[in-house]
């Protein structure tokens, strides 16, 4: 059984020995983003256990495969993260209270629409994953053309306009964006 299934199930399960071991290998990453982020170790723990729990009430909701286990809870983690900084206000010494119930599902919304995106993206050929991911975490044109060898910086652009417009197509064809369009919407 792969490490993504075996933790999904014990977590389900609550099983107590499985999930000290997710903890013992998982956490560090977690809280080493965290402190690096404006955070401390309190903030990662509740980073941590917020993530898990995302994963156990969508996991029951309806059963996914999660190929990377350890890369999906990042990712959960990190975007919780993110949406806690983005939802700090402070004005003198008062720190506003964000109701953390409507906090989280705000959130399973968010994971939800990157969920549907990760979907998609998954859909496209292993060359287009591979250009726009390295695209989308901030690669130039010119770096890309030395990375994947290419002829000139225009062959580059091609294949990321024609790559992102594959993405995009998928994206439109789903019946699920005309929903997620009305939603964002209202």
């Amino acid at each position: 059984m792969k490490d993504s299934e075996r933790f999904i199930n014990a977590l389900l399960s609550g099983n107590e020995k499985i999930t000290l071991e997710i903890y013992n290998k998982l956490f560090p990453k977690i809280k080493s983003f965290v402190v690096k982020n404006r955070g401390d170790s309190q903030d990662a723990s509740d980073v941590f256990h917020d993530g898990l729990m995302y994963i156990i009430v969508t996991q029951k909701e309806k059963r996914t495969e999660i190929k990377s286990f350890e890369a999906y809870l990042f990712v959960v983690c990190k975007n919780i993260w993110k949406r806690t900084l983005k939802n700090k206000v402070m004005k003198s010494d008062t720190l506003t209270l964000v109701d953390k119930e409507e906090e989280l599902s705000s959130f399973i919304v968010e994971q939800q629409l990157f969920d549907f995106y990760i979907e998609k993206f998954d859909l496209l050929s292993e060359n287009c994953k591979e250009i726009l991911g390295s695209y989308f975490n901030g690669l130039s044109y010119e770096e890309l053309l030395i990375e994947y060898a290419y002829a000139s910086i225009n062959t580059v652009r091609q294949r990321v306009f024609k790559c992102r417009a594959k993405l995009i197509k998928l994206i439109k064809e789903d019946h699920k964006y005309q929903k997620i369009k009305k939603w964002r919407q209202n």
